[in-house]
Formats: structure tokens, C-alpha cells, sequence
């Protein structure tokens, strides 16, 4: 007889697009007990799932919420979500990872509602941010980046290698604003955390600043195969993505190349997952930023995908330049 499901402890991992939360993630789970099943719900901006492909090339139990934002679908749908990963993997643990763009306060509000009162046991939310978006008002003025730190009980200001003074007297300066202070303030890089940051208790009475806020998005395309897909704006983003066969090579050097060009513009996020003909491993994850770009080889993936999500107004790009930017870099 299987154990009735109730006091499974779970996290929010909240942040900015581009903050490192999937990273984070990667890093607790690396710590998890070894008779433990830790699980992980990811909703992503666009329609692609490359974080959700990231998790399970790592061999994490992940259930996906594509297109659109978890905090628009709370309710029933997320209900329904949840449930799925619960019944199916029947985890000790659960991490749910928002959208970038995602506002928190509906999702736990789901959370912390009567149908999963005696189910789910809320710990610590946690925020991380990239210090250096805190000299940018585009980011301090946007309401979702003010309510994920106002909503989180843990606040990590992560990729604080790539930081300099200044920003990270910004940074003291913008904590030491904050009303009522965090239980923790972690400064580190690379999404490395401690699981100790999962136990703490979570505090139902941090109030969202703008609470209200929040514009659905609208998916446009879907499909299977070479098919490109968009996400109509959404706080001020959009995304487009393709997926591509799996038998398709690129080539490693012409995909570095044409994504540094795409990342010339500001507030452009890349990433993707591609069979490539690295001499380290032929499949890689690229994920990129104007202020970082990186690449890590991964296990065989099932097709080859990738996601552009960038501020509208700042960069223009249709599927078929995606498409074809792509196909310049086949081998």
C-alpha cells in the first residue's frame, strides 16, 4: 500500500529571466538524500522546454508547464499539475521553478489554498537575482522583479563573480532597504546553495507590492518537427523557438557566432539544446545572456531545440531569421 501524500515539503525558486534558477536547482538536487525522490516543476515563458529537457538530462524527475505563466494558469490547472507530479512520482520533496516572468503570489496562493492544506508542508521561497540588474530601472521598476524578492523568505544574490564593487555595494545598500528584512542573504555563484536554504519556514504574511499585476500571454503556434513557435509579448517580452530533428548537426563555432550577434542587443535570454560537432560532446546546452554565454555538453537529447526570449523594442527577430540563422550553422 503506497504512503498517503501529505506534508511534502515544498520550494519556490523564484527569479528575474537569466538569474540562474535552473542552475540552482541542479545544485540542490546534487544534495539530495539518497533515499529521498526529489521532484521539479518548471513553467517556462515560451513554448519550447528547454529547462525541462536540462532537468532531465540530468535524470531529474520533472514535470513541464509550457507556454504561458504558472501564476496565469493558478487555480485548477496548476492544481491538476501538481497533482500529476504527485500521484506519478510521489516525491519527498518538490521544487517549482516560475517563469522568469512569472508573478508568485497566485501560485502560492494555490499552494497555501484548502485543496492542499494537509497535502503540501510550504518551506522557504527563494529569490535569486543578478546584482548587476540593480543598476538597471528596467528591472528595479518592473513589478514582477520588485514582488519575486518581495514574496521570498531567502534572497540570493547569485553570479557574483561577474560583479564589481559597485554593484555589489548596490546590492548591500538595496537589502538593507528591505521591509521586513529576509531570514538570509546569500551572495554566490554559479546557483550554488546549501539545501539548508529548503527548511526554512516560509512566512505568510510577506505582502506582494503589486499584486494585481500581471498581462496573460497568448501562445500563437505549435507543432512538432522543424516548427517554429512565438509567444505574443508578455510584461514587455516575447520569445520565439524552433525545434529541430534530431539527426540535424551544427556546426560549434557558426552557432557561437550567430548567437553573440543575436546577444548584441540588451535583455536578450538564449537557450538551447543542440547536437553540434564539439570534439567534448556532441550535444550542448548553450545559455546566454549580453552579460554571459556559456555552453556545457549533456547526454544524447531527443530533438534539437532552441528558445530566444528578449524585451520587445530591443531586439527584432522573426522565425524565419531564427530558421535561417540555423541553417547557415548545419554542417
Amino acid at each position: 500500500m503506497k504512503n498517503k501524500l501529505e506534508n511534502i515539503k515544498t520550494n519556490i525558486v523564484t527569479g528575474f529571466l537569466g538569474v540562474g534558477k535552473t542552475s540552482a536547482i541542479l545544485h540542490l538536487m546534487a544534495q539530495k538524500p539518497s533515499k529521498e525522490v526529489w521532484a521539479v516543476l518548471v513553467n517556462e515563458f515560451g513554448d519550447i522546454g528547454i529547462d525541462g529537457a536540462i532537468y532531465k538530462s540530468h535524470g531529474v524527475a520533472v514535470k513541464e508547464i509550457p507556454g504561458g505563466c504558472m501564476c496565469c494558469v493558478a487555480g485548477v490547472p496548476l492544481q491538476v499539475a501538481v497533482n500529476q507530479v504527485l500521484k506519478e512520482i510521489r516525491p519527498n520533496r518538490l521544487l517549482i521553478e516560475p517563469s522568469g516572468l512569472g508573478h508568485p503570489k497566485r501560485v502560492l496562493d494555490t499552494l497555501r489554498g484548502e485543496y492542499f492544506k494537509r497535502v503540501l508542508d510550504i518551506r522557504s521561497v527563494i529569490c535569486l537575482i543578478d546584482p548587476r540588474n540593480l543598476l538597471d530601472s528596467r528591472y528595479t521598476t518592473h513589478e514582477n522583479f520588485i514582488d519575486q524578492i518581495s514574496l521570498a523568505d531567502i534572497l540570493v544574490a547569485n553570479k557574483i563573480d561577474l560583479c564589481d564593487e559597485v554593484v555589489l555595494r548596490a546590492f548591500d545598500h538595496y537589502v538593507d532597504q528591505l521591509t521586513p528584512s529576509k531570514q538570509r542573504i546569500i551572495k554566490t555563484q554559479l546557483g550554488e546553495l546549501d539545501d539548508s536554504v529548503l527548511d526554512g519556514l516560509a512566512n505568510p504574511l510577506l505582502k506582494a507590492v503589486h499584486p494585481a499585476h500581471h498581462v496573460i500571454a497568448i501562445n500563437e503556434s505549435k507543432g512538432d518537427g522543424d516548427v517554429p513557435m512565438q509567444s505574443e509579448g508578455r510584461d514587455g517580452f516575447t520569445s520565439v523557438g524552433v525545434k529541430f530533428s534530431r539527426d540535424k548537426v551544427f556546426d560549434f563555432s557558426a552557432l557561437e557566432a550567430f548567437f553573440h550577434e543575436l546577444l548584441l542587443s540588451p535583455d536578450v535570454r538564449i537557450k538551447a539544446i543542440l547536437n553540434t560537432n564539439h570534439s567534448y560532446g556532441a550535444w550542448q546546452i548553450f545559455n546566454g545572456t549580453q552579460q554571459q554565454f556559456k555552453s556545457m555538453a549533456i547526454d544524447v537529447s531527443t530533438d534539437n531545440r532552441l528558445e530566444v526570449i528578449y524585451r520587445l523594442g530591443e531586439l527584432s527577430i522573426s522565425q524565419q531569421q531564427l530558421n535561417d540563422g540555423l541553417d547557415a550553422c548545419l554542417v
